[in-house]
């Protein structure tokens, strides 16, 4: 051979028994982590299996015989009825009803009816019943609840002066609508 020629291609390089040696222990030590990679992906789907079977089926739900569903819709108006109660603005009206310092009005009974409107607000009446020292406190009240803007109306039902009693007060009884 001479100086011009050229080989590119490498000569294949022997394989040493060390090099094999140390490939099929490098295949041993992963045996053992390939089984338990097996064994985990086999009881994954062992597990997938038995959860597909534990998921809940849609059931029809058998009519109701006409006495029971007629039971059942009266016990569902009791509980809403109940919860439009207990979602009453009680807290806000009684606030609003306090009269200010100047009229001297003293509150003997609130009477809270409620309900929700056409457009599902609550709504209803409240009932007042008062004792005022004089007619002009008792009137004043009045004007007082029908600035408030809770109320829609508000209107003196009955009024009577208390004999009983040594300075003569007037006791009153108001409704007020209110809207919230």
């Amino acid at each position: 051979m001479g100086l011009s020629e050229l080989n590119f291609i490498r000569r294949p390089a022997r394989c040493d028994g060390w090099r094999l040696a140390l490939l099929a222990a490098g295949a041993l030590a992963l045996l053992p982590a390939a089984g338990h990679w097996l064994a985990q992906a086999q009881t994954v789907r062992r597990l997938e299996a038995q959860l597909a079977q534990a998921q809940p089926r849609q059931v029809a739900a058998a009519p109701l015989a006409p006495a029971l569903q007629r039971e059942q819709d009266a016990q569902l108006k009791r509980v809403a009825d109940a919860v439009r109660r207990l979602n009453l603005p009680v807290t806000r009206l009684i606030r609003t009803v306090q009269a200010p310092r100047d009229v001297r009005v003293a509150l003997l009974g609130l009477d809270l009816n409620g309900d929700n409107d056409e457009g599902g607000r609550p709504s209803g009446a409240l009932k007042i019943a008062a004792e005022a020292e004089t007619a002009q406190d008792m009137l004043n009240y009045l004007a007082f609840l029908n600035q408030q803007t809770l109320f829609k109306s508000v209107y003196l039902l009955k009024h009577e002066m208390h004999t009983g009693a040594p300075e003569h007060p007037y006791r009153f009884q108001l409704e007020a609508q209110w809207q919230q």
